[in-house]
């Protein structure tokens, strides 16, 4: 299976000089972890073994038409441990000339390499192990594409690397004019560590070198112009590092402002300005409220960067999207804390310095609680489809809209259409003893996250504890189907009702499932007309799984005598699906059999249903915040599922006691 990859990098679109054309220059990838939206572990790509080709065009948004194409490559430099991109800009649209003149203006632009991956190939690192690759040694866990293909790379709004910055290194190269100095000096002047180049690398830069000490003739053929580019790639890459540096240590106890200025281009100074600013407004009251804010994070984005946190990505990217997801990455939230910070900005509500304060406020009331509750009613789903449900396979599912008991009528009451003689006229039917009850409970339970451990960013509420409630309700629901069928309410399997049967010879095997399977296709209904049941699941206990597999799914049968010139054809191969359910001989539960079976019908035919209140068929979480009791310094949560079962149609199943 094939899936696209993007991820961010740096780049500078280069101002033209004199009769060369504008270029272009990307740093784009240094071999490490790369964030990726719908994996759950950071993705690596191994860039010794990726087909990448001699030429890639550069887009704009990742839109692939004449209008979007700014240009294309001519140097692709990959030595295995790094990849940097150079190239021309040759597009002529009113777009591309947009984003031109908005870069010339000042603008900031990224750029994002879009690769193909063979996740057929990807490995998996686990957690507290490591792998060598691109030169690296890389911890777990993550996953390393063996196999990506390069495809193109793009041009998008500045925001979403962490270090992008445009032109930066031209002031820099400008003041080197004229000096003379040997290569080293060179070197160090752009804060490069010479003795640490590869030797490709080495040669790139020799190249800019004597270009840059012996300027050629800008008309001349052959100007080696992925060098410039690569000596401009540096002096920014230096210049960034040293950018973000002093704001790091200017940013000390403010993240939020931190993330702003990295992703805005902010100087230290301007950086400095925001920090006092910040600091008079903690002197206000914390409960004051904007009237809007110009942060653009929405609960979603909050939502979905817990999700992300808690494992849950790819449910994540279904229920928001890939923008969202893409978005919720650069809150830079290391922490349960910095969400909570980063939804008080979200409400326009000032974010108290002291974080007990900070976190009192983001979890009474505003954006925290509601994307708590949304993740986590999104990781309750999403953890109980994974959970196994046998009953799945042979009962109705039905939908209720309050908990009185509801009147279901079995599907096979009907009868045959009868021909309508002289005069038109039509006889009724009647349904009257074809009916059953059966009504949905409530299921519930509650649980507290403690403050500290939200100030200790254990996530371990997202990551076990729903999961582990979900589970817990599809077992719950599991239980009463299983109750349900044992109880056999009504002699509902009965010889009466021609849906039961015993005896020395009914274990399970090839003549008594034939047996079964005889039975109900020639069930009747109560006008004794048959009702063309077909076979279409076996439900047995653990004990009786690899009979009843190798009944399904063998395709001869060993003949105890010989010379009968009968065929050893398994004539029951395939004709169900196999349901095991554990609790149909475990000791906890009444009526409790290791040898009985069930051959069931189509789910549609109801011989059991299980319903759902308004016809959710999930778990629901309910979440209360730290205001709602005043006894309890903890975020509430509460688990609560409503259903039920009933045996339905006896005419659709058949039970066999498997024993004398």
């Amino acid at each position: 299976m094939k899936r696209r990859l993007q991820f961010s990098a740096s780049l500078d679109l280069l101002a033209a000089d004199g009769a060369r054309q504008r270029r272009f220059s990307v740093e784009a990838y240094d071999g490490g972890k790369l964030p990726v939206a719908s994996f759950e572990q950071p993705v690596v790509v191994d860039l010794n073994t990726s087909i990448i080709p001699g030429s890639i065009p550069l887009l704009i948004d990742h839109t692939q038409s004449v209008d979007s194409t700014v240009g294309s490559t001519d140097s692709i430099i990959s030595d295995g441990k790094t990849l940097i991109l150079a190239g021309v800009v040759s597009g002529q649209s009113p777009l591309v000339q947009r984003v031109l003149a908005q870069h010339d203006a000042g603008q900031s632009w990224q750029a994002s390499i879009g690769c193909l991956i063979d996740t057929d190939t990807l490995e998996t690192v686990p957690a507290g192990t490591k792998a060598t690759v691109n030169g690296q040694s890389i911890a777990g866990p993550c996953y390393i594409a063996r196999r990506a293909t390069l495809k193109e790379t793009s041009v998008l709004p500045s925001g979403a690397a962490k270090q992008t910055s445009v032109n930066l290194a031209a002031a820099a190269a400008q003041s080197l004019k004229g000096a003379a100095m040997d290569f080293q000096s060179w070197s160090e002047s752009m804060s490069i560590d010479e003795a640490k180049l590869t030797d490709s690398a080495r040669a790139a830069l020799q190249m800019a070198f004597d270009e840059e000490m012996n300027p050629p003739d800008p008309n001349a053929e052959g100007v080696p112009a992925a060098a410039t580019a690569l000596i401009n790639l540096r002096g920014t890459h230096s210049a960034e590092h040293r950018r973000i540096g002093a704001i790091e240590s200017l940013c000390v106890g403010h993240p939020l402002i931190a993330a702003a200025a990295i992703d805005k281009s902010w100087t230290p100074a301007e950086t400095e300005i925001a920090i006092l600013k910040a600091n008079a407004r903690m002197h206000a009251p914390s409960n004051i409220i904007h009237a809007s804010s110009n942060s653009g994070t929405t609960p979603q984005h909050l939502s979905a960067a817990l999700m992300v946190r808690a494992g849950f990505s790819s449910a994540a990217e279904r229920a928001y999207g890939a923008k969202v997801m893409e978005q919720s990455r650069h809150l830079h939230a290391r922490a349960l804390p910095d969400l909570c910070a980063a939804a008080l900005q979200a409400d326009g509500r000032d974010v108290p310095h002291e974080r007990g304060s900070m976190l009192r406020a983001a979890l009474s009331t505003g954006s925290t609680p509601t994307a708590l509750g949304d993740s986590a009613n999104k990781i309750v789903v999403e953890a109980y489809k994974q959970a196994p449900a046998a009953w799945r396979s042979f009962a109705a599912i039905k939908s209720v809209p309050d908990f009185k008991t509801a009147t279901g009528i079995r599907p096979t009451f009907g009868g045959d259409l009868l021909q309508i003689g002289p005069g038109g006229k039509v006889k009724h039917g009647s349904y009257s003893e074809e009916t059953y009850g059966w009504a949905v409970n409530t299921f519930a339970k509650q649980f507290q996250i403690d403050r500290r451990d939200i100030v200790n960013d254990d996530l371990a509420v997202f990551a076990d504890i729903i999961p582990g409630l979900a589970r817990s309700g599809a077992r719950t629901l599991n239980g009463l189907v299983a109750t349900t069928l044992l109880a056999n309410t009504g002699s509902f399997f009965g010889t009466a009702n021609d849906t039961y049967f015993d005896g020395a010879a009914t274990n399970l095997q090839a003549s008594s499932l034939a047996t079964a399977v005889q039975m109900l296709r020639q069930m009747k209904d109560g006008e004794g007309n048959l009702l063309d049941l077909q076979p279409a699941v076996l439900l047995v206990p653990p004990e009786l799984e690899q009979t009843a597999l190798a009944l399904l799914n063998s395709t001869e049968v060993a003949r105890v005598s010989t010379g009968d010139e009968l065929p050893t054809g398994n004539t029951l191969k395939d004709i169900a699906q196999l349901a095991v359910e554990p609790r149909l001989s475990d000791a906890g539960f009444s009526s409790y059999s290791t040898t009985a079976w069930y051959l069931f019908s189509d789910a549609a035919n109801a011989a059991a249903v299980v319903g759902f209140l308004d016809g959710r068929q999930e778990p629901t979480i309910e979440e209360f915040g730290l205001a709602h009791d005043i006894d309890a310094l903890a975020v509430g949560f509460r688990c609560y599922f409503d259903f039920g079962c009933a045996l339905a149609d006896f005419r659709a199943a058949i039970k066999s006691k498997g024993a004398a």
